[in-house]
């Protein structure tokens, strides 16, 4: 009964100072308590592009990364692709899909497959596989290794929950305006504003399943002798197989996200057919790119997402 006449006496207080404030011509926000920061954030941006873009000893510029990302990881993994016959890139999905999941899993990856091959965007479809399998490994990479120390450190962790809130509240579009400006136009731009707006995900995951391993399996390692490495390597990670395969799919889900909203800054493939499609009315040229999107998400996800019987028997 007493919360619930706070709860009221919030409520009247609340309204009659809306009233007051609405008699007094006071219910807009004073101009006096606003702070500009856009002119700061331009300042920040401006001095990186002249400073990080390029022409940076040693270790060159962010044009320079991203010339040599595209170069040496983008452009071999997308035509080794191409150059795959269609029928062997359906065998492997079906492959993958069947070793991680069960005959049913295998299935609705390879007709998911098969069906951008019928739609006619093969070829597209594939150059953005390829931008997702190397931002996928990217992000695999730097989420699973912070994920590890976050979850051996309650420092690191504190340190990390902020800035982890921060970059997953913030809408997929942002994060194309700094990269942007620090990595030119193309496919390399895209796949690091992706990398930046799945790694949140992956590095919780990562760490939340570190953290529920049974403390009854690392304290019998810490008995038996093992060291810090031994037990993460033959003890938690095992043990958190679940929770990484989560993370797997989480990130390509979220990479894949981005790399289509990619497509205006250059990364083409589907995702400038679909932006092509908005701007010029071409409503098949949108719809099909997006129902190839579809089906290759879909893929992705059987090949990534194991199933419950699957997961259970391997656990």
């Amino acid at each position: 009964e007493s919360r619930r006449a706070l709860w009221l006496l919030a409520l009247a207080g609340t309204a009659v100072a809306a009233v007051a404030a609405r008699l007094l011509g006071r219910a807009e926000w004073p101009g006096g308590a606003t702070l500009n920061i856009a002119e700061p954030v331009n300042h920040a941006v401006n001095w990186m592009t002249a400073h990080l873009y390029s022409g940076v000893p040693v270790i060159g510029g962010t044009a320079d990364w991203a010339a040599h990302f595209t170069t040496w990881m983008l452009d071999p993994l997308r035509d080794g692709l191409r150059a795959l016959p269609w029928w062997s890139v359906l065998l492997i999905v079906a492959a993958l899909a069947w070793l991680i999941g069960t005959w049913r899993t295998a299935l609705t990856a390879t007709l998911a497959m098969a069906a951008i091959g019928v739609l006619g965007v093969w070829d597209s479809s594939l150059d953005t596989l390829s931008q997702v399998l190397a931002a996928v490994a990217v992000t695999l990479v730097l989420g699973i290794a912070t994920g590890i120390a976050a979850a051996r450190s309650d420092r690191v962790d504190r340190v990390l929950r902020p800035v982890l809130d921060v970059f997953q509240t913030m809408p997929q579009f942002v994060y194309l305006i700094p990269v942007v400006a620090l990595f030119g136009v193309g496919r390399a731009p895209a796949v690091v504003a992706a990398v930046v707006y799945a790694l949140p995900a992956v590095v919780r995951i990562t760490a939340q399943g570190l953290r529920q391993v049974d403390p009854a399996a690392l304290e019998s390692a810490r008995s038996l002798g093992a060291t810090g490495r031994q037990q993460l390597w033959q003890v938690q990670l095992p043990l958190a197989r679940r929770s990484l395969l989560l993370a797997v799919n989480q990130g390509v889900v979220l990479v894949l996200a981005v790399v289509i909203i990619g497509g205006l800054v250059g990364a083409g493939a589907l995702g400038y057919d679909v932006a092509f499609g908005l701007a010029q009315g071409d409503l098949a040229t949108g719809l099909v790119a997006g129902a190839a999107i579809v089906c290759l998400g879909l893929m992705l996800d059987r090949v990534t997402q194991p199933t419950g019987r699957r997961t259970k028997k391997g656990a």
